[in-house]
């Protein structure tokens, strides 16, 4: 079994370069004082680094571009390297690679980790095309933050920052550079007669203006909610998972035995139904996505394949050739071996005919696999948005032996499929019930059965119409949603097994 702690140590076995008139000094120290030289000197190390590396895992390493100069900064190399999307030249391209200059970094997101964290996930909307401002509406607050204890509340929208509007010029800039206490103006207390225009249903709100504290590297929980609903003769599992990680860094793997407890007391009580909500999960670990799979099939057994991996020509023909074909698959799991521990731990299987997903626009990769590997096995119901679609995975690449390169890379390196070799949601899953759950003034707490996307599913699950429960609801007209692309966390893998043997 792969293990998320496996290092990439066999790149640098492999791959690794070699100063050895160097040995013992620092290299970058030579050939002068000059700044500007010794940045080129260091630059053309790193990038000669990320040539060798990419030019044996990147999924579209026959497709790379060969840069002329390998002095530019690490972060326009690896861009140039790409072989990115085109909706017409290269609607096949990649979107997802990226690279950070700080391996720890990298990984620290891929474990929920920020170093500054605002409190709240938000989403991003278009305010006005007119003078293109932009609105952020609270989506959920983080347990334990200053922006929690300040009280705001899922649902609440904000559109200055440090006393700037927010615009489509200014936004990245001012929300990715958070100083160590932010001011926000909150817009809240929507009215209950709607105006003609978003931009008037948002200036008819209460503002306000709340400061508080921005956190630092503050570690997320991605098991945000579960409970169980005993409704009539139903007993409905509701279970909120916003990324897939094992744990905040610290290999304890705490997230996976939290995530199994939480499946353990849906099973003591006898749940029927699962409600999934993943409208805000944009991926992670893939075999964390695994490990939640296994706990919602039926009929769970090893030997069934949850999806399988397909890299470039050459690393393909490399594992056909020395593995077999089947070396590359990965199958549903029936235990883990917690860090530390020398005994195995049963995942607490609730055997369920169905699986009902709430979905959104940055239901991503991981998450959309689930969805995929859990397809060929039992109908999976979408309520919500369309999903992301993101069909491929990564792999994070550093060496953390090297004082003098601490850069990371996260490129695309395969493509994943099914049981059944279904990899077709390029375009995202497309929900069987579509919700917008901004289109309604009052936002209910996650988890509250009134709910906007929860209650549709309710509702599906008792066979009753929803329609008659949404209609005393408000709408407003959905305004343009302005995706990030840096919120998606991917499918990551956690390492090429197998080359070190080569």
């Amino acid at each position: 079994m792969m293990r998320k702690n496996s290092l990439i140590c066999w790149l640098l076995v492999l791959l690794s370069i070699v100063f050895a008139s160097c040995e013992g000094d620092n290299w970058f120290s030579r050939g002068g004082s000059d700044e500007t030289d010794s940045l080129r000197l260091n630059n053309k190390y790193v990038n000669e680094w990320i040539s060798d590396r990419m030019s044996l895992v990147y999924y579209w390493n026959d497709k790379m571009k060969e840069p002329e100069d390998y002095a530019q900064s690490p972060s326009s190399f690896f861009d140039a390297l790409l072989y990115h999307y085109h909706p017409s030249t290269a609607p096949d391209g990649d979107r997802f690679s990226y690279i950070q200059s700080n391996y720890v970094n990298l990984l620290n997101s891929i474990s929920g980790i920020r170093s500054k964290e605002i409190g709240f996930d938000y989403q991003l909307y278009l305010k006005s095309a007119i003078d293109n401002s932009i609105v952020g509406q609270v989506t959920y607050v983080k347990p334990n933050t200053p922006a929690a204890q300040t009280g705001i509340q899922r649902g609440w929208w904000f559109d200055q920052l440090q006393g700037s509007s927010l615009n489509t010029e200014n936004y990245l800039d001012l929300l990715n550079n958070l100083p160590a206490r932010v001011s926000l103006r909150f817009l809240s207390q929507a009215p209950r007669q709607i105006p003609g225009s978003f931009e008037a249903y948002l200036d008819a709100m209460h503002k306000d203006t709340l400061s508080f504290d921005v956190l630092e590297n503050y570690a997320e929980n991605p098991n945000y909610l579960d409970t169980v609903y005993q409704i009539g003769d139903k007993k409905i599992a509701y279970y909120m998972c916003n990324f897939f990680a094992f744990d905040s860094g610290d290999n304890s793997d705490q997230f996976l035995v939290e995530m199994n407890e939480s499946f353990g007391r849906f099973k003591a009580q006898g749940v029927n139904e699962l409600v999934l909500d993943l409208r805000y999960n944009s991926g992670g670990y893939i075999l964390m996505s695994t490990y939640l799979s296994s706990m919602i099939l039926a009929d769970l057994s090893p030997d069934k394949v949850f999806c399988y991996f397909r890299y470039n020509d050459y690393l393909q023909s490399v594992y056909d050739r020395q593995y077999g074909e089947d070396y590359l698959l990965m199958h549903f799991e029936q235990e883990f071996k917690p860090a530390g521990s020398s005994q195995s731990i049963l995942l607490n299987n609730l055997n369920l005919d169905r699986l009902i997903v709430l979905t959104g626009e940055y239901t991503a990769s991981a998450s959309e696999q689930l969805i995929n590997g859990l397809r060929a096995y039992m109908p999976v119901i979408l309520i919500g948005k369309t999903t992301y679609g993101k069909n491929v995975s990564s792999l994070s690449i550093y060496d953390e032996n090297d004082p003098n390169n601490r850069w990371g890379i996260q490129p695309i390196v395969a493509k994943v499929f099914n049981s059944l070799g279904e990899s077709d949601y390029t375009a995202g899953f497309e929900p069987d019930i579509e919700l917008t759950e901004l289109s309604v003034f009052d936002q209910s707490a996650l988890g509250d059965t009134s709910e906007l996307l929860l209650n549709a599913a309710i509702s599906m699950i008792l066979g009753s119409n929803a329609s008659a429960q949404r209609s005393a609801k408000v709408y407003v007209k959905t305004p343009d949603f302005i995706p990030e692309g840096a919120k998606i966390r991917g499918s990551v893998l956690p390492a090429l097994p197998g080359l070190t043997k080569w």
